[in-house]
């Protein structure tokens, strides 16, 4: 579970900016979110796998302050319970109770409590196709229409109390009460939140605008988006990581530039209407870079559902679960509810008949240079008299992108713990050796790791190996057959991954591919692994699975394909592979090491270090470095790091 460390070896820790930890606890009493803890800890620092284009799980980790992990050390354990922790379960226990019966559940309650853990992955997903999960994320829309709700409750109460307030008030600004109460009901809505980030940035920014709305006499708008950022940078610098500081800011500049822009001729239904679709197309073009550079993706359709969306968000939805919230303290109000639900849940039906392919589309990586560069144009365009200057930056880019040699091929060894996963690739086309581990029977690295790199890269996989049964080679082969890839085993598995790969000479994209002959007379699952070799005639990649000594020695007997450029280690790297006949037969000139980081087998093993170094052999391991890209040029080749090229200064020791 994740824990906030309020003290560690008895010292008070920051009670602003506390540190996290993942840790696994024993206790016989039940354990509820908020719980306050005394026990004995065994803390190390928070680290994972690290590959290129996927979801980086350690940043996102320093970010949430999540620094260590951890597990229970003896059997002392104190637990007591929290008022404030109470009061947030109290609550999110009174909203749920009220809406549990409605089928759309999943719905309301993120968007009253902030709380989405009950969300199950293929709705988030379904929403994320539409466009429109950014609505379930406490932000700064939700903390608007709470202040707009707080706001227009307060001037109400106000007006029907008229006669009894009127004398006292003459001498105040009634329309910093009202914003006063708008103030409170959405720093309530971020208190019964828990303080989610997102939610407290949005606050934050609210009570800027306030300030400056009131007090400041020019400048307004920009002020207060400068005045925000500073205070949210300074309570925390390493906001900077994560994409919702972004995504948020960049949202309110566009809102403030186009309402800056728009005139306002015009007054009533028609023209709110127009505002509302250009500030929408203003919000889609604006945000596409960032979606593009952090999602590898766009919702095809959210530009035209978030029309429509936002509006029912803003105008009905929201307002009426806050009424249908505070009526519930003193009416039944589920007729009302079953109704609303009803209606709701029927217009989302008709969402999802929506075709899939029409939902979102998947692009290749778009780079951080891209990323400038798109910025860099909408700012001259908008911000300039120079607008034909805001070609320049994509230029730029455009050049840059073409001129830069492009690798013949490629060789991806991913960091994937104990376990294999080899990706070799040419043209856009792929050939895939082995599918990683499987962890308690159901955990994977399919579908957070390779999936998600071949469509950044934009990989057609034609062709898929694998070298022996072990669950550290053949772990993902589930997820990776409900992913479609049956088709991808027919070359050389066409009887099933089950029966063995078929030996033989292939060609791959004018790369040859040689399978070697099964092992002789060699009973064990891993000297029956399917050893390949790669060339393109100049380079040349060695992939031997699991092989022990006795297959390395029946392959040096038959004297042929094994000379490799690259050799990606026998067995992890254990001792009972690697041979000195065997190094010296392949002749590499770099070794990978496919391993975990303090795995229990503690691989490689030392003695094979040193048999490698004793050949001069350039040495990497995953757990050490990430994933391991080897870039094929026509005369040279490049090593490529993960952990070294994608991971900030503070992240690297």
């Amino acid at each position: 579970m994740k824990v906030q460390l309020n003290k560690i070896n008895q010292q008070s820790q920051s009670a602003l900016k506390p540190p996290f930890a993942l840790v696994t606890l024993k206790s016989e009493q039940q354990l509820e979110a908020g719980d306050d803890i005394s026990t004995w800890l065994q803390l190390t620092k928070y680290r994972s796998q690290k590959n290129y284009a996927v979801f980086d799980k350690e940043r996102y980790a320093f970010s949430e302050r999540i620094f260590f992990k951890g597990k229970q050390v003896g059997n002392y354990i104190e637990i007591t319970k929290n008022a404030d922790a109470e009061l947030i379960k109290s609550y999110r226990q009174y909203i749920n109770n009220i809406y549990q019966n409605s089928t759309l559940n999943w719905l309301y309650y993120p968007l009253l409590t902030g709380d989405r853990s009950e969300m199950s992955f293929s709705q988030k997903e379904e929403l994320q196709q539409f466009g429109i999960s950014h609505l379930l994320a406490i932000s700064g829309l939700h903390i608007g229409l709470m202040f707009s709700i707080g706001f227009f409750i307060t001037r109400t109460i106000m007006s029907c109390l008229n006669f009894m307030v009127k004398p006292w008030t003459q001498q105040l600004n009634l329309s910093q009460i009202y914003a006063l109460g708008g103030f409170l009901l959405a720093f309530s809505y971020v208190y019964l939140s828990g303080f989610i980030v997102s939610a407290t940035r949005a606050l934050l920014m609210l009570g800027c605008y306030l300030v400056i709305y009131f007090y400041a006499k020019q400048a307004l708008r920009w002020r207060s988006i400068l005045f925000a950022l500073v205070c949210v940078l300074l309570i925390d610098p390493f906001s900077l990581l994560n994409p919702g500081l972004y995504f948020s800011f960049t949202a309110v500049v566009i809102i403030f530039w186009v309402l800056s822009v728009i005139s306002f001729s015009a007054i009533g239904l028609v023209a709110i209407i127009k505002t509302l679709i250009i500030l929408q197309i203003a919000l889609f073009i604006g945000l596409l870079p960032l979606s593009l550079y952090y999602f590898n993706g766009v919702s095809v359709i959210g530009l035209a559902v978030n029309l429509v969306a936002i509006p029912i968000l803003g105008f009905i939805i929201m307002p009426s679960l806050v009424l249908f919230s505070v009526m519930s303290l003193l009416l039944d109000v589920s007729s009302l509810i079953g109704v609303f639900d009803y209606l709701l849940q029927y217009a989302y039906r008709s969402l999802t008949l929506l075709p899939v392919e029409y939902r979102w589309i998947d692009t290749a990586t778009f780079s951080l240079q891209w990323l400038i560069s798109s910025y860099l144009t909408i700012f001259i365009v908008c911000f300039t008299p120079w607008r034909l200057m805001g070609c320049f930056p994509i230029a730029v880019s455009f050049f840059d992108y073409y001129l830069q040699p492009k690798p013949v091929w490629q060789l991806d060894v991913f960091d994937v713990g104990h376990g294999t996963m080899v990706l070799v690739s040419k043209q856009g086309k792929g050939f895939i050796y082995d599918l990683g581990p499987v962890y308690f029977n159901t955990y994977t690295r399919i579908n957070n790791t390779l999936v998600p790199y071949l469509t950044s890269k934009g990989i057609e996989t034609e062709v898929t190996l694998i070298s022996h049964m072990d669950k550290d080679h053949v772990g993902g082969l589930a997820h990776w057959l409900q992913h479609g890839y049956h088709h991808t085993f027919s070359l050389l598995h066409p009887n099933g991954p089950e029966q063995g790969c078929k030996a033989g000479k292939y060609s791959f994209y004018n790369l040859m591919i040689t399978v070697h002959e099964p092992a002789e007379y060699l009973q064990t699952e891993n000297d029956n692994s399917c050893v390949v070799h790669i060339s393109d005639g100049t380079f040349s990649v060695l992939l031997p699975g699991d092989i022990s000594a006795k297959r390395e020695a029946q392959l040096l007997a038959r004297q042929n394909g094994l000379k490799s450029t690259v050799l990606l280690s026998p067995h992890h790297g254990s001792n009972t592979s690697s041979s000195d006949l065997f190094i010296k037969a392949v002749s590499p000139e770099v070794v990978i090491h496919s391993t975990a980081y303090k795995g229990q087998w503690q691989l490689p093993h030392r003695q094979v270090v040193a048999r490698f170094a004793d050949h001069n052999v350039l040495q990497y391991t995953t757990a050490a470095h990430g994933q391991i890209n080897i870039a094929f040029y026509q005369h040279e080749y490049t090593i490529n790091l993960a952990r070294y090229d994608e991971s900030y200064w503070f992240l690297k020791d």
